[in-house]
Formats: C-alpha cells, sequence, structure tokens
C-alpha cells in the first residue's frame, strides 16, 4: 500500500502543485472511476485490487512494478551467472524482492486475471514500453561500472 500510496497521491500531488504555482491551469480529473457494478462489489469484498480503468495511477505503478520485477531478475541472474556474490547484491535484492512480493497484486492484474478488473492491455504496454526506455540506458550505462 505505501507504493501505491508513494507513487499516486504524492506524484499527482505534487504536479498539481506545480501546475498551479506555474500559472498553468489545472484540469479536474477522475483518477479512477468511481460507480460499482456487483462484479466490481464482489471484487471490493474479496480484497481483490480493481485495475478495470484507463488511469495515469496505474502507469506509474506498473512501470515501477516491471522495473523492479527486471532489477530482482536481474540480480539472480548475475549470481547463477557467477558474475556477482550474494554477499555484494544481499541488501539491493532484499529491497527489490520485497517490492516485488508488495507489487504481486498489480502483477497479477497485468497479466493473471482475465475479468474486467483486470489492467487494461493499454496500460500494461504502455508500462512495458516506459519501463524499458528507463532501464536501457541506465543498463547501458552500468554495464561497464
Amino acid at each position: 500500500m505505501w507504493m501505491i500510496r508513494g507513487l499516486s497521491c504524492h506524484l499527482f500531488g505534487t504536479i498539481q502543485y506545480l501546475t498551479k504555482h506555474l500559472g498553468k491551469s489545472t484540469q479536474g480529473f477522475n483518477v479512477t472511476s468511481k460507480t460499482v457494478d456487483n462484479d466490481q462489489g464482489k471484487r471490493y469484498h474479496q480484497g481483490i485490487f480493481e485495475f478495470g480503468v484507463v488511469s495515469p495511477i496505474f502507469v506509474t505503478l506498473a512501470t515501477a512494478s516491471i522495473i523492479n520485477l527486471v532489477a530482482f531478475l536481474t540480480s539472480i541472474a548475475q549470481i547463477f551467472k557467477g558474475d556477482q556474490s550474494l554477499d555484494g547484491l544481499f541488501i539491493q535484492m532484499f529491497i527489490a524482492g520485497f517490492v516485488v512480493i508488495n507489487c504481486l497484486p498489480i502483477y497479477e492484474g497485468m497479466v493473471m486475471r482475465s475479468d474486467k478488473g483486470r489492467m487494461p492491455t493499454k496500460v500494461t504496454i504502455f508500462s512495458t514500453f516506459l519501463a524499458s526506455i528507463l532501464y536501457m540506458p541506465f543498463a547501458f550505462l552500468l554495464r561497464n561500472v
């Protein structure tokens, strides 16, 4: 929940504050849909996240979760290849693994769910594209370090 709060309300609050103080007009927008049908109500009572609408919040959440998953899997691959030792990557793997575990509902919404509450394919594809754009330059720059 801390990741959702940190990447949604703080980010969008900062953007709204900056645009207001720069003299730009801020458009009011609904971050998520507020209507509830029977399926949404059932998922709510089961404690399942609702990702069924296209929202800028979901783009940031999915992008951050994809980047953390790639970082975690890359560190595991480096250990198995012998490029790095577990001693050198333990703290980094622990933090990335903690975030990956907390992002399991997001991964479930992107890949495993088939109901109307799943993350829209458009958001998943855009987040994957954005994560790869953010990841590739740093992987290239840090490869020789």
